[in-house]
């Protein structure tokens, strides 16, 4: 249980970040190539753990019992396809490196290559995303045994997350402080070196949602 709420993404960030700052060429482009940052393996890593909450919602629409249940997951579902299509920006960076074009459907139709940067769209997101994440995965755990509901003991994540939510925040001031006092050189992201604490914000959902469907049942 350990392994999964903080000693894995220990594995994974702290290479990453030693990677990323190492001011070596190499290390540099592997986590966040100058051709694309798209293509560095952060952002990759965001894709899969995508991908598999995609996947074991599905899982999830057939594996549990309530119709609200399905309902929520068929929900999830729906709302983990578009995000994982927002971070590709609908296939645009993949057909403008392979083709040389900087057309997709999606821009076609739209105009924008993707919803959550349009505006200050993506920080009125996190405005309500932040707060939410303290709930769930902080205050709520930590309250848990107070709670008589049996619908709330469900939804109510093991007290393990807070550790996870605690390295999700590391992720997010630990770059931002190596970077803004000129301890070391920024790797490339500059303004999107938010993007490790992203990484870790899919992270903490998808270890949610894996307790959620293994290893929780709803009982009405």
């Amino acid at each position: 249980m350990h392994f999964r709420y903080w000693i894995l993404p220990l594995l994974v960030l702290t290479p990453l970040l030693i990677m990323y700052f190492s001011g070596v060429h190499w290390a540099k482009e592997l986590v966040c190539p100058s051709v694309n940052r798209e293509f560095g393996i952060v952002e990759n890593i965001q894709l899969l753990i995508l991908l598999l909450i995609i996947i074991y919602s599905v899982i999830a629409v057939k594996k549990k019992k309530y119709i609200i249940e399905k309902i929520a997951f068929i929900f999830l579902t729906i709302i983990s396809i578009f995000i994982f299509l927002e971070e590709i920006d609908y296939g645009l960076h993949y057909v403008k490196y392979f083709t040389g074009q900087t057309h997709s459907l999606f821009l076609s139709l739209s105009g924008r290559s993707n919803v959550h940067n349009i505006g200050n769209t993506a920080t009125k997101m996190k405005h309500v995303i932040y707060p939410f994440m303290g709930l769930l995965f902080v205050v709520a755990p930590l309250i848990k045994g107070k709670i008589k509901s049996k619908f709330f003991q469900y939804i109510i994540p093991h007290k393990g997350i807070i550790l996870t939510a605690f390295l999700t925040i590391l992720a997010h001031f630990v770059p931002k402080f190596l970077v803004n006092w000129n301890i070391f050189d920024d790797g490339g992201f500059g303004i999107n070196l938010v993007e490790f604490s992203e990484t870790m914000i899919y992270y903490v959902f998808f270890v949610y949602l894996y307790e959620l469907i293994f290893e929780k049942k709803l009982q009405i």
